[in-house]
């Protein structure tokens, strides 16, 4: 009878620390995401360094969704991250303020940059 006694409490001892364990781990691991999504988001970097820099030309189209222009900056070079360029752009001061039109870029330049670039009237600017 003690035995069984021991044997559960032991049981139930090692149950309570592995779940004990296994939120730690997860809290570690979220917590960790987090991190590295909020340093990617406001410690914001260009692509290429201005010695490597490449221009690129692309067009904002009429009636865009900020997916769309992640997408469209991500597919000429210009960022790495969509998600991170969107949750850049709904915490800038450039939210829903992009206009459409062409613009001339470069690679070197931050998601900032890029932002406050495509939020002025494009000096080529074409009717579509």
């Amino acid at each position: 009878m003690e035995g069984r006694k021991l044997a559960g409490t032991i049981l139930s001892v090692s149950c309570r620390t592995l779940v004990f364990v296994l939120v730690a781990m997860l809290l570690y691991f979220v917590g960790r995401t987090m991190f590295d999504f909020g340093r990617a988001v406001f410690n914001e970097t260009a692509m290429a360094s201005s010695q490597n820099a490449v221009e690129v030309e692309v067009t904002i189209p009429e009636g865009y969704t900020i997916s769309q222009v992640a997408d469209i900056l991500k597919d000429n070079g210009l960022i790495s991250d969509t998600v991170v360029f969107r949750a850049q752009a709904r915490l800038s001061e450039y939210y829903n303020k992009f206009i459409p039109g062409t613009y001339t870029l470069s690679n070197s330049m931050k998601p900032s940059e890029i932002m406050a670039a495509i939020s002025v009237e494009p000096e080529n600017r074409t009717e579509e």
